[in-house]
């Protein structure tokens, strides 16, 4: 009962920092160990299997996000080895939408976290500006982000009978 206790009372407190729900942080943990291979934690080349990131136009910008020491609440720059799964559910929390029973000064700090978020995936070399060669890569980003939804839409469906 104490392995349980203790089990429950962490996921309560992992509910608590991130705002995910029990049944969604057992989740995301079976999809940290499937990452990880079982492995207490997690590298940058673990998310070379990840199939939805394969095709995407800043799939660099979004893995170096989770390791990313800002991001993690762990220092003002420098990017961590590798993981925990604590760490997993901090940087997911930022993808999560904004909880709509939140009062307005918590939207508000919530709505700061992810744009430092954001301006932390863009300041690559970590030093509090975004420079020109920076916003130009931002801009050459999305540009290819809007290609690619752009020829996914355009694309012809496939045709039922085949061929």
């Amino acid at each position: 009962m104490g392995a349980a206790h203790s089990a429950s009372e962490e996921v309560r407190e992992l509910v608590g920092k991130t705002g995910f729900s029990s049944d969604q942080i057992e989740q995301l943990h079976r999809r940290f160990k499937q990452l990880s291979g079982d492995q207490p934690t997690i590298r940058k080349e673990n998310f070379n299997n990840v199939p939805d990131l394969e095709l995407n136009p800043i799939r660099s910008k979004i893995v170096r996000a989770f390791f990313d020491k800002r991001n993690l609440r762990k220092g003002p720059s420098g990017l961590a080895d590798e993981i925990s799964f604590e760490d997993f559910l901090t940087i997911m929390a930022y993808f999560q939408p904004i909880d709509t029973a939140m009062d307005e000064e918590q939207v508000q700090l919530c709505r700061r976290e992810k744009l430092r978020f954001l301006f932390h995936m863009y300041d690559s070399d970590s030093d509090g500006r975004i420079t020109l060669d920076e916003y130009r890569n931002v801009k050459w980003w999305r540009s290819c982000s809007l290609e690619t939804r752009t020829s996914r839409r355009t694309r012809p469906a496939p045709s039922p009978t085949g061929p």
